[in-house]
């Protein structure tokens, strides 16, 4: 399993999570985690880098042999009104949440074709529908995974 995001929060309870289950897990973030589990492996990169992406699946690849569920966790937001927002983090917002859920849904489906059953979950938000003041320019690039 692949799990995007797993320094902190919700990726490294899923990480955690999977493992207790019997999982072995590779995870991703940009910075190392201050945490270790048997069965899992750490790789240090950006998301929305298809070079590194393409270099993540290809050592799974190599590693386990197979891919059977990918969970597109990792994500960034700033809370700032939309008219007060450079168009530079904007970019950066949609690069990761966008873009980079889109090369691990492209680099897993490729490594997950075969038998038997596969998944892919992409994460998004409760923040689209609640019109959270402060996160317009977040909640569409959610909005635009779903």
């Amino acid at each position: 399993m692949v799990i995007s995001g797993t320094r902190k929060g919700i990726g490294k309870f899923l990480a955690e999570r999977y493992v207790s289950n019997g999982w072995r897990v590779v995870g991703c973030s940009r910075a190392e985690p201050d945490w270790k589990l048997k069965e899992y492996r750490h790789l240090c990169l950006d998301v929305a880098d298809e070079r590194a992406v393409q270099q993540l699946f290809a050592s799974v690849r190599k590693l386990e042999g197979r891919l059977d569920a990918v969970i597109n966790n990792a994500g960034i937001s700033l809370m700032n009104h939309a008219l007060l927002t450079p168009l530079t983090t904007v970019q950066s917002i949609f690069a990761t949440n966008v873009f980079g859920t889109f090369l691990f849904c492209r680099e897993g489906a490729r490594l997950m074709k075969g038998k038997g059953p596969k998944r892919i979950i992409n994460f998004t938000t409760v923040a689209t529908p609640l019109r959270l003041e402060g996160e317009a320019v977040y909640a569409a690039s959610k909005a635009s995974v779903e």
